[in-house]
């Protein structure tokens, strides 16, 4: 398992790479921020989208305007192109479900609410990640990774419980056994 844990010791203060949001670049923002360095531009998020659908105004994975505001579609390859595939969290499961182990990092998708075009509703995409055994939240709305404190499974779930979806990162051959299936929760 790939694991985030930088090279200093836990004597040292800790730098966390942290982008912050610009445009409707959270997408951007989210991967960079879950490989902890400037892994992606937005260049080559759009060579992606062009690459689903040659439309370079009115690509349907993207935004009009070429400001960000990419899909799921361009998530999953993205994270493809880096050799980890994403798996939606089913949202009516409780996150003590999620087999943390064999996670590389959360991401939750949040819908926004419309705020020029009533018919447009954006989503917000932001990375929860694993840091030394301390989960931190790198959403790129806020002004630095936000240390989650608590029960981790507590925040996933009243994450869920709002309606927001979460894909799990993980390794390709973990995709499959990322979640404790119903047998698995009888033998416990």
């Amino acid at each position: 398992m790939k694991r985030h844990d930088p090279s200093c010791s836990s004597s040292e203060k800790q730098q966390i790479y942290h982008e912050k949001q610009r445009k409707q670049l959270c997408l951007l923002h989210t991967l960079n921020n879950l490989f902890q360095r400037k892994e992606f531009s937005q260049q080559e998020l759009d060579e992606i989208c062009e690459r689903l659908d040659d439309r370079r105004c009115f690509n349907p994975h993207r935004s009009w305007f070429g400001l960000g505001n990419y899909d799921a579609n361009i998530l999953l390859i993205a994270l493809q192109s880096r050799d980890f595939t994403g798996r939606y969290f089913d949202k009516r499961l409780p996150a003590s479900r999620i087999k943390h182990d064999l996670i590389y990092a959360y991401i939750f998708n949040i819908p926004l609410l419309p705020f020029t075009l009533p018919f447009f509703i954006g989503r917000h995409w932001f990375a929860v990640l694993s840091i030394n055994n301390i989960y931190y939240n790198l959403d790129s709305k806020l002004d630095a990774p936000t240390k989650i404190t608590g029960n981790f499974n507590a925040f996933i779930d009243k994450l869920l419980e709002a309606g927001n979806e979460l894909l799990l990162v993980v390794e390709p051959e973990n995709e499959n056994n990322c979640i404790i299936n119903l047998e698995e929760c009888k033998d416990k």
